[in-house]
């Protein structure tokens, strides 16, 4: 057999594409090793949580650890649940109406300063977000003397009063710049048929900023069930804390619950679901994030 000059093409076009087919597998294996490793190390803690809650208290205690029970699954460790209920239902008290109300009353803020302009707008806005480069610690005290003043020390009220004042300057801003990227054609166009100021805010501008909502809210209510330093200063009564704090009040090193460690690990495994849940449902909005700049066609 001749060889032609189109065949010697032929045969390095094609050694070309396997040589190719075979380094695109290569990296994505590797990819994929160095990905399932990442995983492994990510997922150890969690996994050495859920068998410990699983052990009883002499595996638990047992002065050479394993990562699996040896004496059978104790499934009744997690009935720590019901007897830590109310602290959850005070949990999930403070996080509804955060995740409701933040991100409502920040739209609110927010939607003025987008799509209207008034007098004063600009320094209103500047000392807005100058409220961004406070220190936490400096308004620690005075928050607190305010609280106290106010009678909101020592109960729950204290935890969600703030959801109603916008939910912080950094959400408004984020509410504002997604405003911004939507046409005011829409506004127009709903004004011609009759819609006032709060027509268009709630049946135009509120379904389009959905992702934004959504994701604001997710991410308020991740953050306020595992808040720890809030509920600590505010709440004293133990009936009246979350379970964050609660958790640490009751299982604290120096506490006669600390020698159980099986049931400790029960009770941050059940910590850790109500989290989980809400990524697993909304992973794409706190995965994708918020696109900020329009609106796709």
């Amino acid at each position: 057999m001749t060889l032609t000059p189109e065949t010697d093409v032929s045969e390095l076009l094609a050694r070309s594409k396997k040589l190719r087919r075979r380094r695109y597998i290569t990296g994505l294996t590797v990819r994929y090793i160095v990905l399932a490793l990442l995983a492994v190390f990510l997922l150890f803690p969690y996994v050495f949580m859920v068998s410990k809650s699983l052990m009883d208290i002499v595996d638990a205690n047992s002065a050479t650890p394993s990562l699996f029970p040896k004496n059978g699954l104790h499934f009744s460790n997690y009935g720590v649940f019901t007897e830590y209920w109310k602290y959850f239902k005070n949990s999930f008290i403070v996080v509804a109406i955060n995740g409701f109300f933040i991100p409502l009353t920040g739209f609110m803020v927010a939607y003025p300063f987008a799509r209207h302009n008034f007098k004063g707008k600009k320094m209103m806005f500047s000392v807005m977000m100058a409220t961004v480069m406070l220190p936490g610690a400096v308004v620690m005290v005075p928050t607190y003397i305010m609280f106290n003043s106010f009678g909101l020390v020592d109960r729950l009220a204290s935890q969600w009063v703030g959801a109603f004042w916008g939910g912080g300057a950094m959400n408004i801003f984020l509410m504002i710049q997604f405003l911004r990227g939507i046409p005011k054609d829409y506004d127009n166009a709903a004004r011609i048929d009759g819609a006032n100021m709060a027509g268009i805010f709630f049946y135009i501008l509120l379904p389009m900023c959905k992702n934004v909502l959504l994701f604001i809210g997710i991410s308020t209510i991740i953050g306020r069930w595992s808040d720890f330093q809030g509920p600590l200063i505010y709440l004293t009564s133990l009936d009246k804390m979350t379970i964050a704090v609660a958790f640490y009040t009751q299982f604290n090193s120096s506490g006669a619950a600390s020698v159980f460690p099986n049931v400790k690990m029960a009770m941050a495994v059940c910590m850790t679901i109500f989290p989980m849940i809400l990524y697993l449902i909304f992973q794409k909005q706190m995965i994708g994030g918020v696109k900020i700049g329009g609106l796709k066609g």
